[in-house]
C-alpha cells in the first residue's frame, strides 16, 4: 500500500507533463496525424482528465487530512445554568452554619483529549481512502476509454472519403483521356457530339460525387479537430493504420475491469474497518476549567480547578450491529461480482460478432483485386473499342463505373477491416 501512496504523485506529475506535451501539439497545424494521436489528443482534451487530476489532488488530501485526527483534540465548553434545587446536607449541627449552594452555576473548560490508541480505525480509514481515490480516477479512465470508439468512427470514415477521392481523381483521368479521343473523333467526323456530351455529362457526375466524398470527409475532419482540440483541417493527411491483428479469447486489459477490482478492494477495506470500530480505544485527557462552583461542590464561589486521566472506550453497539453490516458487505461484493461477471460475458460476444465482421472483410477484400484486375481490363478494352467507334460512350461509362464501383468497394472493404480490427482492440483492451 505504501507503493500506491508514492505512485499517486507520480500520476499528477506524468498527467501534468502529458498535458503540456499535447497542448502544445495542439498548438500547431499538423500536417499529418495518426489514430493513435487521435486517441492521446482526445484523451488530454477531454474535460475529464482534468477530472481525474482533481479527483486524485482532492483524494490526497483527504488522506492527509485524516493523520490529524492523532493531534490533540481540544475543545471550548461553557455553560450557565440555572436549577430548581441544590445539594445539601440532611442533618443540622449546633453552632455551626453551612451556606447552601446558589441555584445559578457556571463553568467554563478547555478539554484536552490525545488519542493513544484507536484501534487501527485511521490506519484503516487512510487506506479505503486510498483505493477510494483509485476507485474514482479509475472510473474517469472508462470515461476516457470509451472515447476511442467515437474516434474510431470519424477516423476511419475520413480515411474513406480521402480513399473515395482518389479513385474519383482516377475516374476523372479515365474519362478526360475517352474525352480527347472523341473529341478528336467529333472534329474529323467520326463521331456525333453526343457521344462526347455523354462523357461532358459523366465527368460533371464524377466531380459531385467528389463533392459529396468531400463533403463528408470535412465533416469527420472537423468533429475530429473537435474531440481532440487539434488543428485540422482538409489538408492533414491521416496516416492509414497497419494493424497487427492478434486473434484473443479473454478480455484482459480493460480500464473496467481494473475498477471492477478497486471496488472490491474498497469493500474487504470496509470490512475489516468495521473490525476497527470495534476495537477498544484509549486515550489520555485533561479538562481545566473556571467556575462556579468548582470541584468543591460545598464552596459556593468562582474556583479554578482541573482534572486529567486516562480514557478506555469499548464500543458495544458496534459490536452489536458488526455482523450485520458485514453481511451487507458482502451482498455489495456479489452485486460487483456479478458486474464483472455480466460485463464480460457481453464482451465475450462483442468479440465473437467483431470476429466475424474481421473474418467477412478479410474474404472480400481477398476477391477485391481479383474483381478489379476483371473490371480494369474490361474498362481498358471498351476505351479501345471506343476509340475505334466500336461502341458508343455509354457503353464504355457502364464499363468505367463498374471499375469505379469496384475500387470503391475494395477502399470500403479495406477500411471496414481496420476498423473491425481497431474495434477488436478495444474490446480486449489491447
Amino acid at each position: 500500500m505504501h507503493k500506491n501512496k508514492k505512485f499517486i504523485p507520480q500520476q499528477i506529475l506524468l498527467l501534468i507533463t502529458f498535458l503540456s506535451a499535447n497542448q502544445l501539439l495542439r498548438a500547431q497545424h499538423l500536417n499529418e496525424v495518426t489514430i493513435e494521436q487521435c486517441y492521446n489528443l482526445a484523451a488530454a482534451n477531454s474535460p475529464l482528465y482534468q477530472q481525474k487530476a482533481l479527483t486524485i489532488a482532492a483524494g490526497n488530501k483527504t488522506e492527509k487530512n485524516l493523520n490529524l485526527k492523532w493531534l490533540p483534540q481540544l475543545d471550548i465548553n461553557a455553560q450557565a445554568t440555572y436549577q430548581s434545587d441544590v445539594t445539601s446536607l440532611p442533618i443540622k449541627l449546633p453552632n455551626l452554619t453551612i451556606e447552601s449552594l446558589d441555584k445559578d452555576q457556571y463553568k467554563g473548560t478547555l478539554d484536552l483529549v490525545q488519542p493513544v490508541y484507536d484501534g487501527g480505525l485511521i490506519a484503516g480509514q487512510k487506506k479505503l481512502q486510498r483505493i477510494t481515490t483509485q476507485t474514482e480516477a479509475q472510473r474517469v479512465e472508462v470515461d476516457l476509454y470509451q472515447l476511442k470508439t467515437t474516434i474510431n468512427n470519424y477516423y476511419f470514415t475520413a480515411l474513406l472519403m480521402a480513399e473515395n477521392i482518389q479513385l474519383m481523381n482516377v475516374a476523372e483521368d479515365n474519362l478526360n483521356n475517352s474525352l480527347k479521343v472523341v473529341t478528336a473523333q467529333v472534329t474529323n467526323g467520326v463521331a456525333i457530339k453526343s457521344n462526347a456530351d455523354v462523357l461532358r455529362a459523366e465527368l460533371l457526375k464524377t466531380d459531385q460525387q467528389k463533392i459529396e466524398f468531400a463533403s463528408a470527409k470535412k465533416e469527420v475532419v472537423e468533429m475530429l479537430a473537435i474531440i481532440t482540440g487539434a488543428d485540422l483541417d482538409q489538408n492533414t493527411v491521416l496516416s492509414k493504420p497497419v494493424t497487427s491483428y492478434k486473434n484473443a479469447d479473454s478480455i484482459v486489459a480493460r480500464p473496467e475491469l481494473k475498477l471492477f477490482d478497486f471496488q472490491q478492494q474498497s469493500i474487504q477495506l470496509q470490512s475489516k474497518l468495521i473490525n476497527a470500530k470495534t476495537n477498544p480505544k484509549l486515550s489520555l485527557f485533561a479538562d481545566g476549567g473556571y467556575g462556579k462552583p468548582g470541584l468543591n461542590q460545598l464552596k459556593n464561589s468562582f474556583q479554578w480547578f482541573y482534572i486529567s486521566g486516562v480514557r478506555l472506550n469499548i464500543p458495544i453497539m458496534s459490536r452489536i450491529t458488526q455482523q450485520k453490516d458485514k453481511d451487507v458487505l458482502k451482498i455489495q461484493q456479489q452485486v460487483v461480482s456479478k458486474q464483472r461477471e455480466n460485463f464480460l460475458k457481453n464482451n465475450q460476444q462483442l468479440l465473437v460478432r467483431q470476429k466475424g465482421e474481421i473474418d467477412k472483410y478479410n474474404q472480400l477484400v481477398q476477391s477485391d483485386s481479383a474483381i478489379i484486375n476483371l473490371r480494369t481490363s474490361i474498362r481498358e478494352n471498351a476505351a479501345l473499342q471506343l476509340s475505334n467507334g466500336i461502341i458508343t460512350s455509354n457503353d464504355f461509362i457502364r464499363e468505367q463505373n463498374a471499375e469505379s464501383q469496384a475500387m470503391l468497394n475494395q477502399k470500403l472493404h479495406e477500411v471496414s477491416l481496420l476498423q473491425a480490427q481497431y474495434n477488436y482492440k478495444i474490446i480486449t483492451g489491447e
